[in-house]
């Protein structure tokens, strides 16, 4: 397959644009998915309902392309280009995020007896309530995840979900804190996405973890949240560059790099599935 070579725009007038390239999607790919999406959004379903169904029909179409591509380029990007904001783009983007996370995983958690959830904020209290979690605001949980035993769902962790490590990942902290000083369990998600475009950069999507340099400062900052100081019990990007973790980390925990599943187990089951089993055990 021919890759989608896509034009990429500088919000200042005068800067030439650059072309980016996406492999594994090619540009009728591209047109057809921000032709879904647009038809989503002109209906009367929520906004963020349509962002998520958008992104989450572009990965089942094209399984092998990196995740966090399809994201910036082919959702964000276009709807740059539509004329939407960045500053509306954050107000939509984390709840599309989050809805998208949840109808591409679940179908393979649910073989592991696992799902994710997203709660009201009444609802989300009550279930930190019963987790003895009252440090935590329902606001720093994005999605509980849950195991089934008995036929009971039972709360064991939370993921915290970030298109990218620069939105206030730190704010998370002391909820993930709580979490993990409790025996449960406390994730990461995120999309690492981050490019620049024209004039600065060439809109390569290389992200906030190292894909560009694992040498640069900011970037070994960052990884360090996971690998040195352990504020989550693991960090799952699918940006497909970001460099995942080595086998052992200072403090034991790590980054793991991978596709959005399309078929199957994948490493992020597999770890939830690790952590319900120790859990559970104690319920």
């Amino acid at each position: 397959m021919k890759a989608a070579k896509l034009e990429c725009h500088s919000s200042q007038s005068g800067v030439q644009p650059e072309w980016v390239e996406i492999e594994n999607i090619d540009d009728a790919g591209v047109a057809n998915a921000r032709a879904n999406l647009d038809a989503m959004l002109r209906t009367k379903v929520q906004v963020s309902d349509a962002v998520a169904q958008g992104y989450h029909d572009v990965v089942i179409a094209f399984p092998k392309a990196n995740p966090s591509d399809l994201w910036q380029h082919v959702i964000y990007r276009h709807l740059l280009a539509t004329g939407w904001s960045d500053q509306r783009w954050k107000r939509v983007s984390g709840f599309a995020l989050e809805r998208a996370l949840v109808a591409l995983y679940n179908p393979y958690l649910a073989q592991a007896s696992l799902r994710l959830r997203i709660l009201t904020k009444k609802e989300a209290d009550q279930k930190l309530a019963a987790l003895g979690v009252t440090e935590a605001k329902a606001s720093k949980v994005d999605l509980f995840i849950e195991g089934l035993k008995s036929g009971i769902w039972h709360a064991f962790g939370a993921a915290h979900v970030k298109s990218s490590i620069a939105e206030r990942i730190q704010d998370d902290v002391p909820a993930s804190s709580t979490f993990m000083d409790r025996g449960l369990t406390s994730i990461a998600l995120t999309m690492d996405a981050k490019s620049y475009p024209p004039p600065h950069g060439n809109c390569v999507n290389y992200g906030e973890l190292g894909g560009r340099s694992m040498g640069v400062d900011k970037e070994r900052i960052k990884r360090d949240y996971i690998e040195a100081t352990g504020q989550f019990d693991g960090l799952f990007s699918f940006n497909l560059r970001t460099p995942p973790s080595p086998a052992n980390t200072a403090s034991g925990k790590k980054i793991f790099t991978l596709p959005l599943p399309t078929s199957g187990n994948d490493e992020l089951v597999q770890f939830l599935s690790d952590k319900w089993s120790t859990y559970s055990k104690a319920i």
